[in-house]
């Protein structure tokens, strides 16, 4: 590992640290970068940006925004590639440099949308001093294009998160809407949720839910999340040949995960937990495109899916050919 940084001019006690993984998003991390540097916020900020070996100029990105913001940008670079070896580069290598108080996470291939994002999460966080962590709502947009395609909201007005959704939702906020206590990133970290194999997302979302405090969400769109971007660890899952092996890797890991908590928790939960883990196989079969299991198992649920799912579902059952092609025509677009 290397940091290109310039110790003598970056803010010596940063209050917010931006943490940020990119691997060839040549297309993409200019918008993220700059919706950082657009932020108003009226205390000092750092930018850390773990580039994970890339072939395709972000490298070269990264280090001009280095030497054109040299009080803000700390770039870590690697010889090899750290994905492909199983390690995470925001837990290995970014959280550990991080100076400041709070940590706001954004990937290399989205980006944020309100310049006074910072601010506000910065304030609810120093007005409710016992929370974990705060997010917001986010839209979600055309990789290429940054068309809006919808809007997700947690929930209508500001809240809590609450228990239920912990437990039985695997993403309750985006990534690129969290901001939380250093404190509370390290104690995650440091905890047995980390080492599992279960999506980094959904172990923070337990972790800061039920372990540490809890996560108030706020009902203000803030940021934006490419759909299957190129190179993003979605989109290959989707068009990859093992889709149901994933699918069932993706199960497992969030069920492992789920049994963590209950012990962790002395099964003060135990009853919402059993049902988000019915939850977990309930999504299991909609992501392996069981409709038959589906129909027998969960009728009421599946009668509450959205039209795309539903049509998705029947024309993977029915007409597997046009499905295939209309997911690569999709994903074009």
């Amino acid at each position: 590992m290397k940091v290109i940084e310039n110790a003598e001019l970056l803010a010596p006690e940063p209050v917010i640290s931006i943490l940020c993984i990119t691997f060839n998003q040549i297309d993409y991390i200019a918008g993220a970068l700059d919706s950082f540097l657009a932020q108003d916020v009226d205390v000092p900020i750092e930018i850390l940006v773990n580039d994970d070996c890339s072939t395709d100029g972000t490298t070269e990105v990264l280090l001009d925004y280095q030497r054109r913001h040299p009080d803000l940008f700390r770039i870590v670079t690697h010889e090899e590639n750290q994905y492909s070896r199983g390690v995470s580069p925001m837990g290995q290598f970014l959280v550990p440099l991080a100076r400041g108080r709070f940590i706001a996470m954004c990937e290399g291939d989205d980006y944020w949308t309100d310049p006074t994002k910072l601010r506000l999460q910065l304030h609810v966080m120093s007005e409710r001093p016992e929370i974990a962590a705060c997010v917001h709502a986010n839209e979600n947009v055309q990789a290429a294009t940054k068309r809006r395609i919808s809007t997700v909201r947690y929930a209508e007005g500001d809240c809590m998160i609450a228990l239920a959704d912990i437990v039985s939702r695997s993403q309750c906020y985006a990534t690129n809407s969290l901001f939380v206590r250093a404190e509370a990133m390290r104690a995650y970290h440091g905890s047995a949720f980390f080492p599992l194999p279960a999506d980094g997302d959904h172990k923070m979302l337990v972790h800061f839910g039920l372990i540490d405090g809890g996560i108030y969400y706020i009902d203000r769109v803030m940021s934006a999340y490419r759909v299957l971007s190129k190179n993003s660890v979605n989109r290959t899952m989707l068009l990859g040949p093992n889709t149901a092996k994933v699918a069932k890797r993706k199960h497992d890991n969030r069920v492992e995960l789920l049994e963590l908590a209950d012990r962790e928790t002395g099964g003060v939960f135990h009853d919402d937990i059993e049902r988000g883990i019915d939850c977990i196989h309930y999504a299991y079969y909609r992501d392996i495109r069981d409709l038959k299991t589906l129909r027998a198992r969960w009728p009421e649920r599946l009668e509450m899916e959205g039209p795309l799912a539903r049509i998705d579902l029947f024309l993977y059952t029915y007409a597997r050919p046009l499905h295939k092609l209309a997911l690569n025509v999709y994903c074009r677009l």
